[in-house]
């Protein structure tokens, strides 16, 4: 400052294209695929969460068929969007220039939040989760700054046959926005073609909810495939 006191000071990391030399090497494919070092963990430890020193937090059991509607909902600001855009390094103007495109209409909320919204709208009815892995997420409708986002979703496959009293299911959860679903899809039935297709993409999922559930139309952003690991919500009789 104008009394040579020294007020900021910063450390600041710069990336600069250079030249790579071209490599014949070559590495064989896994044929595992990825490795799940903390899945194996976990399941390497399922004595420990039937042993009775951790009782199962798993509050509503899950079972193949089930719908769920989830209550919370979720949005973002544009400040917000800005600030974390800024922080993973995205720099496409439909995330900032609100001078040349709209930000109520045009201004996209990046893919990674759009995915976070989902999640956390969601994630309060597997908050007993100990292991999540995403199989696949499509994006189907863009997300604007402001929108709300809600979500609901349906158990394809619950597997038990997993050590002590763990169990693996299979949820797809699916991310709509501007909608209360517990109130909007009260009564509506939801398209099983809609939950069970595997094609994802903006067409097939639109054409899906133009003809066979209009309420969804133009609604949904996301579709999210997972696997999740959790403590079993099985209770044991005995009979006298």
């Amino acid at each position: 400052n104008q009394r040579n006191r020294v007020c900021m000071s910063a450390d600041k990391r710069l990336l600069f294209e250079f030249p790579v030399p071209e490599s014949n090497v070559t590495i064989d494919a896994d044929s595992e695929g990825v490795p799940q070092l903390f899945r194996d963990h976990l399941l390497s430890k399922s004595h420990v969460l039937s042993s009775g020193e951790l009782e199962s937090h798993s509050l509503i059991p899950l079972r193949q068929g089930n719908l769920i509607l989830h209550t919370l909902v979720r949005s973002i600001t544009f400040a917000q969007s800005q600030q974390l855009a800024s922080l993973a390094r995205l720099t496409h103007e439909r995330h900032f220039d609100i001078r040349k495109y709209d930000v109520k209409t045009e201004i996209f909320v990046p893919a990674g939040l759009v995915l976070g919204l989902t999640m956390s709208a969601a994630n309060r009815d597997f908050h007993e989760a100990l292991h999540e892995e995403l199989v696949n997420v499509s994006y189907v409708h863009h997300l604007h700054p402001g929108d709300v986002v809600s979500a609901f979703s349906y158990v394809s496959n619950v597997n038990e046959n997993l050590p002590g009293d763990l169990e693996s299911v299979t949820v797809r959860t699916i991310g709509v926005k501007n909608m209360d679903v517990v109130n909007d899809l009260d009564g509506v039935s939801i398209p099983m073609e809609l939950l069970e297709t595997d094609k994802t993409y903006t067409k097939a999922v639109e054409q899906i909810c133009k003809n066979l559930c209009p309420k969804l139309a133009n609604k949904v952003i996301t579709v999210v495939d997972r696997k999740i690991i959790r403590q079993s919500n099985r209770r044991e009789v005995f009979l006298l």
